[in-house]
C-alpha cells in the first residue's frame, strides 16, 4: 500500500506543480495526472544521481551514462513535469525549490519499486515465502517434521506452516485455498483436485502387548473381528478401508469402541480395551505406548499417500520447492525414523 501511495503522492505533485492555478479542492484531482506520468525510471535515477552529487559529470558516472544523455534524461523530466528542477552554472549545479522538494518523493518512489522488485525476486528464487501443509495428525507427527526441519535448512527464509487434523478434512481446505498442500489418503476423482503420489503403505492390526494375536507374525482381518473393535469414525478414509477389508472377508464387525483420532485408538489399545486395524505409519506412535503392531492379511489391504493442490491455481515458489523436496525426502529416506522409512519403502 505504502508503495502505491508514494508513486501516486510523486504523480500528484508533478501534477499539482505543473498546474498550480487549477483547484484541487476536489478529491478526484488527485488522480488526474495521468497525461503527465510518462516519467521514467531512468528519468528519476538521472535526477536523484545529480541532486544527490551536485555535478553532472559525476552523476553521470555514478549510473553508467554519457553526460549527454544524462543531461537528456533530466531535460526530459523537467518537461515532463514543467518546471526546472535545477539550476545550471559553469561551476555548480543545485535544485530548484521544485526540485527541493520533488526529491524525496522521487527517493521514496525509487526505494519501494526496487524493494517490490527485490522481494519478488527473493520469492522466485525462493529465498523467502510461506508454505502450509495441512496433514492428518499422524502423518504431521511421524513423517512432515523431518521433512520440514530438511526443507528448512535448504531453504532458512521460507516460513513451514503445518496444520494437523482430521483426514477428512484436508481436501476442502485445499480446495478453498487455506492451504497449499494436503498430505493424505489419495482418493481417485476428486474435483478440483490435483494428486502427486508419496508413497504406498499398508494397514496393520494393533494388538496390546501380551496378548495371544501378538505372538502371530500377521493376522488375518477375520481374526482381528473376533476380538473387541476399536475403529476410527466413520468419515475417516482408513476407516473406509478396513471396511471394505471386512467386506472382502465376508464379515461385518460391530465396534465396540469409537474414537476421532488415531493416537486416541492407540491409547484404548494400550488400555486394554480392544485391538484396531490401522495404517502401518502409526508405529512410530503405536511403540511408545506398548502397542504391537501385525500385518494384516486375507486380505492384505494397501493405500496410496499423497499431496493435494488445488488444479485452478499455480502453486507457489515455495510451495512447488517443497512439494518437490517432500518427493525426493520419501524416495531417499534420507533421515526418516525407521518405523516410517518402512512404512514410505512399501
Amino acid at each position: 500500500m505504502r508503495k502505491q501511495l508514494s508513486w501516486r503522492l510523486l504523480g500528484w505533485w508533478c501534477s499539482a506543480i505543473a498546474a498550480p492555478q487549477e483547484s484541487f479542492d476536489n478529491q478526484n484531482d488527485l488522480n488526474n495526472y495521468s497525461d503527465l506520468m510518462n516519467i521514467t525510471l531512468r528519468q528519476i535515477r538521472a535526477f536523484l544521481a545529480v541532486a544527490d552529487t551536485g555535478a553532472f559529470t559525476r552523476a553521470a558516472e555514478r549510473i553508467h551514462v554519457s553526460p549527454s544523455a544524462l543531461s537528456t534524461l533530466v531535460k526530459e523530466l523537467e518537461d515532463q513535469i514543467g518546471l526546472r528542477l535545477f539550476y545550471r552554472s559553469t561551476r555548480v549545479v543545485q535544485l530548484t525549490e521544485a526540485g527541493a522538494e520533488f526529491r524525496p518523493l522521487a527517493r521514496k518512489a525509487l526505494d519501494d519499486l526496487e524493494a517490490a522488485v527485490a522481494g519478488s525476486r527473493a520469492l522466485a528464487q525462493v529465498k523467502r515465502g510461506r508454505v502450509t501443509v495441512a496433514a492428518s495428525i499422524v502423518v504431521a507427527a511421524t513423517l512432515l517434521p523431518w521433512v520440514m526441519q530438511s526443507f528448512r535448512q535448504r531453504h532458512p527464509g521460507i516460513q513451514c506452516i503445518l496444520k494437523d487434523g482430521f483426514e477428512e478434512t484436508i481436501r476442502d481446505q485445499v480446495r478453498r485455498g487455506e492451504v497449499d498442500l494436503g498430505v493424505g489418503t489419495l482418493i481417485e476423482g476428486e474435483p478440483g483436485l490435483s494428486e502427486v503420489t508419496l508413497y504406498q503403505d499398508h494397514l496393520v492390526a494393533l494388538i496390546p502387548d501380551g496378548h495371544l494375536l501378538a505372538e502371530r507374525g500377521s493376522v488375518s482381518w477375520r481374526e482381528l473381528a473376533q476380538q473387541p473393535l476399536i475403529c476410527l469414525s466413520a468419515e475417516s478414509p482408513s476407516r473406509a478401508l478396513a471396511d471394505a477389508a471386512f467386506e472382502s472377508a465376508g464379515i461385518k464387525p460391530v465396534a465396540a469402541y469409537e474414537a476421532t483420532f488415531s493416537s486416541t485408538v492407540i491409547s484404548m489399545v494400550a488400555a486394554g480395551m480392544g485391538v484396531a486395524a490401522l495404517p502401518v505409519n502409526v508405529r512410530q506412535l503405536s511403540r511408545r505406548a506398548g502397542v504391537q503392531a501385525r500385518m494384516l492379511v486375507r486380505p492384505t489391504v494397501k493405500r496410496d499417500m499423497g499431496v493435494y493442490s488445488r488444479s485452478d491455481a499455480e502453486l507457489t515458489p515455495a510451495a512447488n520447492a517443497f512439494l518437490q523436496h517432500m518427493q525426493s525426502f520419501v524416495r531417499t529416506q534420507r533421515g526418516l525414523p525407521d518405523e516410517a522409512a518402512d512404512a514410505a519403502g512399501r
